[in-house]
């Protein structure tokens, strides 16, 4: 018994060459915001405007600086963050669960499945951003009044106008997907956020209904359809892996 914990303890240790760079890529852009951060500058008019701002915008997803010509926007996005947190959250993942997927249909599909993803996932978020004016808004959860205050505010209606994106969970929902696509019955061991042991398409319902419960409770329809687009990339290019013949259960 203390052999196969071991031996599991070995794998979750490993991380893949794809799944470090694109890891690294994040860290590295996330430095520089953090460093950005400490320097302003200030226009002629008084108004303060920090260079992670500029940063950001520049290369977030945003709809009005990608139809003045930023094409990069829909891949850049990918690798800033809003904070430690939100970097980790997404970094893991790909560390430990991008590893094994990498692994199996190799590092030239792993980051190719990711990007695409990721950009797919952006371009939903973009979606549902100019519809959602017009979209029903979510039920109100009926939630002690003590969890109620607990959480925060519901987020203000978004405008293309207005509305920036910034994370890798698109790519993360996707390297999910085409997991559950190629291995449905194969196990997967949690670590975060609790131990878990599952079948993989087990994995990707428990994650889109976890996902859909928090778009729920924060009253968010707009971040949830990055996550879910990204998701469904994944499953469509997992399943286009199998039916090629790359990898998959028998």
């Amino acid at each position: 018994m203390i052999r196969r914990w071991l031996w599991r303890l070995r794998g979750l240790l490993y991380f893949s060459p794809g799944a470090l760079r694109l890891a690294g890529v994040c860290l590295l852009a996330h430095v520089i915001q953090q460093v950005a951060a400490r320097v302003d500058f200030v226009n002629v008019y008084g108004y303060r405007y920090g260079y992670a701002e500029a940063l950001t915008g520049c290369f977030g997803l945003s709809w009005p600086l990608l139809a003045k010509g930023f094409f990069w926007q829909p891949a850049t996005y990918l690798f800033l963050h809003e904070g430690w947190g939100h970097l980790a959250f997404n970094v893991l993942p790909i560390l430990l669960f991008g590893s094994g997927l990498e692994a199996e249909i190799g590092g030239r599909r792993f980051v190719r499945l990711f990007l695409t993803a990721g950009v797919l996932a952006g371009l939903g978020w973009l979606g549902v951003t100019a519809l959602s004016a017009y979209l029903p808004a979510l039920p109100r959860l009926p939630l002690p009044s003590a969890v109620q205050a607990w959480l925060p505010a519901p987020e203000a209606s978004a405008t293309l106008d207005t509305a920036l994106c910034v994370g890798a969970s698109g790519g993360v929902f996707g390297l999910i997907g085409a997991y559950g696509a190629l291995f449905p019955r194969r196990v997967v061991y949690l670590v975060l956020p609790v131990p878990a042991r599952l079948r993989a398409r087990t994995l990707v319902g428990v994650v889109v209904v976890l996902d859909l419960a928090v778009a729920l409770v924060l009253r968010s329809k707009v971040a949830v359809a990055a996550h879910l687009a990204g998701c469904a990339a994944g499953l469509a290019y997992g399943g286009w892996l199998r039916r090629a013949g790359v990898a998959g259960d028998e």
